[in-house]
């Protein structure tokens, strides 16, 4: 079976920000890797909603892709590459990227239209677009560290799994309204 991901970057002064996060996804992808059927649980293609999770899934990376992604973002602009490999087949009314550009949302960055932009699909990168003050933003390193604590903790309070995009966001979200962060103790 093929394996799915979502990635991002984090990307220093960006928008007047210190730190931003890009979430890059696919667009235009027409027709998906492999039959919606395997990628979305309960798939029925007669059903209205069906063309919103079609959406989900086709903006989500290949194994190549990332790899094509991350060879140009190192290249062109010395970003790291982050990822999350999805759980196979999705849920079905998951919210995707590509739904906020066609509502009309215009934090988006546009990978394609850049000089030299030589990959085989069109990528944009999704930002908070409210903008978060420079100084309510977490570092890549307390990101990380503090999405390993959550998993820690749904693990042992036996809750389900949250995918670590989801984590980083609700990361940032608290340390913007309360300025509390996990810090790993120097021993």
């Amino acid at each position: 079976m093929v394996r799915l991901y979502k990635a991002w970057s984090f990307v220093d002064n960006f928008m007047g920000q210190d730190q931003v996060r890009l979430d890059w996804f696919v667009v235009g992808r027409t027709a998906p890797l492999v039959p919606y059927a395997e990628l979305i649980k309960d798939y029925d293609k007669d059903l209205e909603d069906s063309c919103y999770d079609q959406v989900l899934v086709n903006e989500l990376f290949a194994d190549s892709e990332v790899e094509e992604l991350r060879a140009y973002l190192g290249r062109s602009h010395q970003l790291d590459l982050q990822l999350e490999e999805v759980t196979l087949p999705v849920k079905p009314g998951g919210l995707s990227y590509g739904l906020l550009l066609i509502s009309g949302e215009k934090s988006f960055y546009t990978l394609a239209d850049e000089e030299g932009y030589n990959l085989s699909l069109s990528i944009l990168g999704h930002y908070d677009g409210e903008g978060m003050a420079a100084s309510n933003s977490l570092s890549e390193r307390d990101i990380n560290m503090g999405t390993s604590f959550l998993e820690k903790v749904f693990n042992h309070l036996n809750l389900v799994e949250v995918d670590r995009s989801e984590l980083a966001l609700l990361l940032q979200k608290i340390y913007s309204e309360s300025g509390l962060h996990v810090a790993k103790d120097k021993q």
